[in-house]
């Protein structure tokens, strides 16, 4: 069983993106949640989604191949959810399967 739960998985990468933007001035209709999209959203650009990738690694202490999550057939996604970030990042710290 993995020592993370999903809730503390949730809250800790809603507070990494609440980090990233905090100097953003954007002006969000609703709190961030697991519905808030990266791109459409909060207008990141790719080099934000990596550096949310490489703080998130950071904040675990190990690397999460995240190019599992950005490509889907040799494309890279044009946008993701919170909780898509969520549940990725919670399997692979609980050593299951995607």
């Amino acid at each position: 069983m993995s020592k993370y739960s999903r809730e503390t998985v949730e809250q800790t990468v809603i507070d990494i993106v609440g980090d990233l933007i905090q100097d953003w001035g954007l002006d969000l209709e609703e709190a961030l949640s697991g519905k808030t999209l990266l791109v459409e959203d909060l207008e990141f650009a790719s080099v934000d989604i990596i550096q949310l990738c490489v703080a998130i690694e950071q904040h675990y202490e190990q690397k999460l191949g995240f190019q599992d999550l950005l490509m889907k057939e040799g494309h890279y996604v044009s946008d993701l959810t919170l909780d898509q970030i969520i549940d990725y990042v919670y399997r692979k710290l609980a050593g299951t399967e995607l």
